[in-house]
C-alpha cells in the first residue's frame, strides 16, 4: 500500500500483514499529484504559517523562498500549531524546520510528518549565525539570564559553557529576544539572528557564537494541497517493515539496484505503537521519473506501509 497522505491519526500493527487503514493505489495518487507547483513566483500574499515571530529563522526560511513581501506569516508557538493551520485552511503553506547541520534532524517535525495529512512541496536552507543581544547600554559582564529556543541554545554550547549564565529555553529566538526588549533589564540576553536586533532596537552584545561557523538549518515548505514541482529532484517518504531478518536490507535494495543515493535515513518510533518503527527516507529522483515510481512499487512490496511525503527541489545555502 503506497500512501500519498494518511488519517490525522493511525494505528499500525505489526502483529500482522494488514495495516488498519485503506489502500490507495499507486495511480490514484499520481493522479492526485498532477497539479503542478511553479515555485515561489508571484505568490504574493500568501498565508505562511511559522513557528515564532518575525525575525525567527523559520521566519528568514519563509521570505527566502515566498520572496521578500512575498507572503503573510502567521506566528505559531508550537510545531503543531502550524500543521493544524495548513490542515484547516488557516494557511495556504508552512514552513517547518527539519534538520540542522551541528544538532540533526529536527524529530518533532519528522514525527508531525508522519502523522499529519500535508505534503513537501519544497526545501529552503538558512545559514544561521546566533548573535548574543542585550538591551541598549548593557555588556557582556551585565548578563545574568539568556532565554532563545532550545536548538539555538545546543547550538552554542561551546560559547554558553564558559559563561556562568542561568540559560532558560524560550518558544522561538525572535519571542525570547523581543521579551528581552520588553523587559529592559540589562542582566538579560537572548540568542537570536543580527536582524532581530534591528526589529526590537537590541545591542548585539557578541556575534556568530554558533559552535560552528557553518550552521545551517534545513526547512520543508508544506501544504494540504496536492502539489508536484516540475523542477523537482528529491523525494522524501515513510515506510515500515515487518519483524524478520533481513527486511531493512531488502527494502533499502529497491533503492540500490536502480542506483538511487540515499540523501538521508532515520528511523523514528511510531507514538503509541511501543517499539515499533518507521523510516524516514530522502533520496535523488522525483515522481516524474519512471525509475523512482518503480523503487516506489517495489519498496511497496517489501513493507508493510510506504507514505510519500512530496517530491521537490533541493537548494543550495546561499
Amino acid at each position: 500500500m503506497f500512501l500519498l497522505s494518511l488519517p490525522m491519526y493511525f494505528v499500525i500493527s505489526f502483529n500482522n500483514d494488514l495495516p488498519a487503514f485503506p489502500s490507495i493505489s499507486l495511480g490514484v495518487q499520481r493522479a492526485l499529484m498532477i497539479t503542478f507547483f511553479n515555485g515561489p513566483t508571484g505568490l504574493g500574499g500568501m498565508r505562511v504559517a511559522i513557528q515564532g515571530e518575525r525575525g525567527s529563522y523559520s521566519d528568514e526560511a519563509a521570505r527566502k523562498f515566498f520572496q521578500e513581501g512575498g507572503y503573510e506569516p502567521l506566528s505559531m508557538r508550537f510545531l503543531e500549531e502550524v500543521f493544524d493551520s495548513v490542515e484547516s485552511g488557516e494557511a495556504e503553506y508552512g514552513v517547518i524546520p527539519v534538520e540542522n547541520s551541528s544538532t540533526g534532524s529536527i524529530r518533532k517535525s519528522l514525527d508531525l510528518l508522519l502523522e499529519r495529512d500535508v505534503r513537501v512541496i519544497g526545501e529552503v536552507k538558512v545559514r544561521v549565525r546566533h548573535a548574543l543581544l542585550g538591551v541598549k547600554g548593557a555588556k557582556l559582564d551585565d548578563i545574568e539570564l539568556v532565554y532563545s529556543h532550545p536548538e539555538a541554545i545546543s547550538q552554542c554550547e561551546g560559547f554558553l559553557k564558559s559563561r556562568g549564565w542561568r540559560v532558560i529555553p524560550s518558544f522561538d529566538t525572535a519571542g525570547a529576544a523581543r521579551e528581552v526588549a520588553e523587559q529592559g533589564d540589562r542582566k538579560r540576553a537572548a540568542i537570536a539572528s543580527e536582524r532581530v536586533a534591528e526589529l526590537y532596537d537590541l545591542e548585539i552584545l557578541a556575534k556568530d557564537i554558533q559552535d560552528l561557523p557553518h550552521n545551517t538549518t534545513r526547512f520543508f515548505v508544506i501544504t494540504d494541497e496536492d502539489e508536484w514541482p516540475k523542477d523537482a529532484d528529491t523525494t522524501s517518504a515513510f515506510f515500515a517493515t515487518r519483524h524478520v531478518p533481513g527486511a531493512l536490507w531488502r527494502a533499502l535494495g529497491v533503492f540500490a539496484r536502480r542506483n538511487i543515493n540515499l540523501l538521508w535515513l532515520e528511523s523514528r518510533p511510531i507514538r503509541r505503537e511501543p517499539w515499533n518503527y518507521s523510516f524516514f527516507v530522502e533520496f535523488e529522483g522525483s515522481l516524474w521519473e519512471g525509475y523512482v515510481n518503480d523503487a516506489l512499487d517495489e519498496l511497496e512490496s517489501e513493507s508493510i506501509w510506504v507514505k510519500v511525503l512530496g517530491t521537490y527541489k533541493r537548494t543550495s545555502v546561499f
